[in-house]
């Protein structure tokens, strides 16, 4: 008999779990793998849910925060947001990382390899 699917609340926290024991990234391009591969490998470890992007809203998967989705931040060229359904998620261009929920809290913080923090 299949385990039913943990929770999103129980994926996301493994999600956070992995992110800060990973290595610090150097550059924004670099964290914003780590997120991608991160989420993606949580998701598919821990849930039985196919990797279909096209079904995001109705498959209970979640997806990496969208290219699409990247907007600069007024007064610090060395940050973009990722916009995403509940929350957003800032990445330095010294690889540091911070999701923050719509309600501005901040439920992850990572320094860059250069020990810089995103705020």
């Amino acid at each position: 008999m299949d385990r039913p699917n943990p929770t999103k609340a129980e994926r996301f926290e493994e999600f956070l779990r992995r992110l800060g024991a990973a290595p610090a990234a150097s550059s924004l391009d670099e964290a914003y793998r780590q997120v991608c591969d991160i989420l993606n490998a949580v998701e598919d470890d821990l849930t039985s849910i196919p990797f279909d992007p096209p079904r995001w809203m109705e498959d209970g998967r979640m997806y990496p925060p969208q290219a699409d989705r990247a907007f600069a931040v007024t007064g610090r060229p060395d940050l973009t947001r990722f916009r995403s359904r509940h929350h957003s998620t800032f990445i330095g261009a010294n690889g540091a990382i911070e999701v923050r929920t719509d309600a501005d809290v901040v439920v992850f913080s990572k320094s860059g390899a250069d020990g810089r923090t995103v705020f």
